[in-house]
């Protein structure tokens, strides 16, 4: 059997175990870490074994792995996840956090233009004009977060 198709037999496994991986989980360095761990135990098996079949050798590898809903399971169970869900909520708490100053600052800013001498907008004029303005800017920056975990996820 040739290296090629021992890498693809690890590709096809490691992509299995991908599908099931739960979303948002650092899967990219999971699988890596993983192939690097067959690779591994594939060339010990080789040493303890020279004469055996590359490719039965790399079959009892991943036996003794497991398949991959057991490895998935595997590292729901290592903290990995939880970790991950106290950024997200952290992530959430900072973007409540942003809306409330942000509302905060439109009112402030409402009153002061409305106070302002010789103004002639009212109060409640300025607050619209400035929850709007205030709003475009929170939902802009929601937007921007998202797509950077987004952007880390896959990476």
């Amino acid at each position: 059997m040739s290296e090629g198709e021992i890498t693809r037999t690890i590709e096809d496994y490691l992509k299995n175990v991908g599908r099931v991986l739960p979303s948002g989980f650092e899967t990219e360095d999971m699988l890596e870490e993983l192939r690097i761990h067959i690779n591994e135990a594939v060339q010990d098996k080789i040493q303890k074994k020279p004469l055996a079949n590359k490719i039965d050798l790399l079959r009892e590898v991943l036996n003794d792995l497991g398949g991959p809903k057991e490895i998935a399971e595997e590292f729901k169970g290592t903290g990995v996840l939880v970790q991950e869900q106290e950024e997200d909520e952290r992530r959430v708490f900072w973007l409540a956090m942003r809306f409330i100053i942000n509302m905060v600052v439109v009112v402030a800013a409402s009153w002061f233009v409305s106070n302002l001498p010789d103004a002639e907008i009212s109060f409640y004029w300025a607050l619209v004009v400035f929850l709007v303005f205030g709003l475009v800017e929170w939902f802009i920056r929601a937007r921007q977060m998202r797509e950077a975990s987004r952007i880390d996820v896959e990476k």
